[in-house]
């Protein structure tokens, strides 16, 4: 679609721009029609790799943001431990969303039983910890539906449903504290109330919540203004910064800031198609065998709920990652009985 796209795009270099990004959606798959279906043993050892990746990733960024600290940072501590200072691989939202799909892997799986519980326990805490300090919002949220969703699916499963309470609770009460204690993650979920209750932002605002009330505004505009066929591939981030500069708000024009939505950013780029294209991958688990595979479901919801503040599909952190966890997840028929 995105090929298509570029038949009525006027920007032609930033169209084959965004088709190389894009590129693993097509190849995986691709692949994955050539290659031997993986079986369960072999995804599981992939997914058991990144788990144990994420949380190595989460205590390198802390143990980095505590050298800083000791080493006499600039920044205040609170901010060297937190959210953008905190995430040094990669954006903190993007973090976030690894180490969600890293936890449910871990426990909606049997990889937790092939280990120590105290080695278990201390990678569901490291990878709780490291979405907390991420600051991600949608993190958060995602974290506070996993972990009861988690504890419903694995109720029999005695020492584990103890880990999930403990965490669910230790997770609750952390994100409290935090909110209450520090002024950078007080100011975060201030502002994203105070953008949600009056719904508008100052044109030049820099803050997340409003920025993204800046830029989910421009895409509505140009999906209204041409609902069938969009800007096309080639086109849609300068159709956006004309909105943005029409609009005084110079701040998202001079970032040339995307939708900071997937399903925004495909309406706004391919019309109607685009979207329903997007919306058939989040329904895709819901329509055959997929749907009784726990992870697969709940891999499709969390990326929903992160493509919907987050335009993924656009950077390669989240084309990627996301092109290879389907590549995983989605290459062999799951074995239900696992």
């Amino acid at each position: 679609m995105h090929v298509i796209g570029m038949a009525w795009s006027t920007d032609i270099d930033f169209g084959l721009f965004d088709l190389q990004i894009k590129l693993p959606l097509l190849l995986l798959p691709a692949l994955a029609l050539v290659l031997p279906g993986l079986s369960r043993s072999a995804r599981q050892a992939v997914l058991t790799v990144h788990t144990f990746a994420s949380a190595m990733a989460v205590l390198f960024c802390v143990m980095a943001a505590l050298f800083r600290i000791v080493g006499g940072s600039a920044l205040e501590p609170a901010q060297e431990i937190f959210s953008s200072a905190f995430s040094i691989f990669l954006h903190p939202t993007y973090f976030a969303l690894y180490l969600s799909l890293a936890l449910a892997g871990w426990v909606l799986t049997p990889m937790h039983s092939a280990w120590p519980a105290w080695l278990s326990r201390s990678v569901l805490l490291l990878l709780c910890v490291g979405v907390l300090l991420c600051g991600s919002k949608m993190g958060w949220i995602v974290l506070v539906l996993l972990l009861p969703t988690a504890l419903v699916l694995r109720w029999n499963d005695r020492s584990l449903r103890r880990t999930l309470l403990g965490l669910l609770m230790a997770f609750a009460a952390a994100l409290v504290t935090l909110v209450s204690t520090s002024p950078y993650a007080r100011d975060r979920v201030q502002e994203a109330w105070r953008v949600a209750v009056e719904g508008n932002a100052d044109a030049n605002a820099e803050t997340s919540s409003a920025v993204r009330t800046i830029t989910w505004s421009a895409a509505i505009r140009l999906f209204r203004e041409a609902p069938l066929w969009g800007t096309g591939t080639g086109d849609i981030k300068n159709e956006l910064v004309r909105v943005y500069d029409e609009r005084g708000q110079q701040w998202a024009k001079e970032r040339r800031l995307n939708a900071h939505s997937q399903f925004l950013q495909s309406a706004a780029c391919l019309g109607v198609a685009g979207l329903f294209a997007l919306l058939m991958m989040v329904l895709a688990p819901f329509l055959g065998p997929f749907r009784r595979d726990a992870l697969t479901v709940v891999f499709v919801l969390i990326c929903a709920l992160n493509w919907s503040v987050e335009s993924m599909l656009e950077v390669q952190a989240g084309v990627v990652w996301t092109a290879l966890m389907l590549f995983l997840l989605f290459a062999d028929e799951p074995d239900l009985a696992a």
